[in-house]
């Protein structure tokens, strides 16, 4: 027979951890937000934004003809980019971000790859890939240089 009261901690220990590597991850999301900001010279600002899935255009004939109801819509996290100081800055998806449900592993999609990460540190060192990636480097460089300031 199971030992209830054994599995119950094991929950609370669970939660406890995974609360505690959320607030990590997003204090480190926090710190690269204001050190790109603040190299910038508040030119760019990176944070994580929820973003609709676009549709596949198939799959939403086939919802259509077979159940007569659009399909639902599908949310998904990424890294956003934009020029704070632009009053109307285009916006640029540099990495998609997905976190398990207890924090770590947490990860960033770009350049083709999923990058994971299980651990501070790794977050660390994957963040710093993504500003080094040349690719986010030309996004960004292009919201830096925007002209019309608010």
């Amino acid at each position: 027979m199971p030992d209830y009261t054994k599995a119950l901690h094991e929950g609370f220990e669970a939660a406890k951890k995974a609360a505690a590597a959320r607030k990590e991850i997003k204090e480190v999301l926090g710190i690269f937000k204001e050190q790109v900001l603040a190299a910038s010279e508040g030119k760019l600002l990176i944070e994580l934004q929820e973003l609709e899935e676009p549709h596949d255009p198939v799959d939403v004939f086939k919802s259509a003809s077979v159940f007569g109801r659009p399909q639902p819509k599908k949310f998904y996290q990424a890294l956003v980019s934009s020029n704070p100081l632009i009053e109307k800055s285009s916006s640029y998806q540099l990495a998609r971000w997905k976190q398990s449900r207890s924090g770590y592993p947490c990860s960033l999609s770009f350049g083709q790859q999923e990058h994971q990460f299980e651990d501070r540190s790794a977050l660390e060192e994957g963040l710093a890939e993504l500003l080094s990636d040349p690719r986010t480097g030309e996004v960004l460089y292009k919201l830096a240089n925007q002209v019309g300031a608010k």
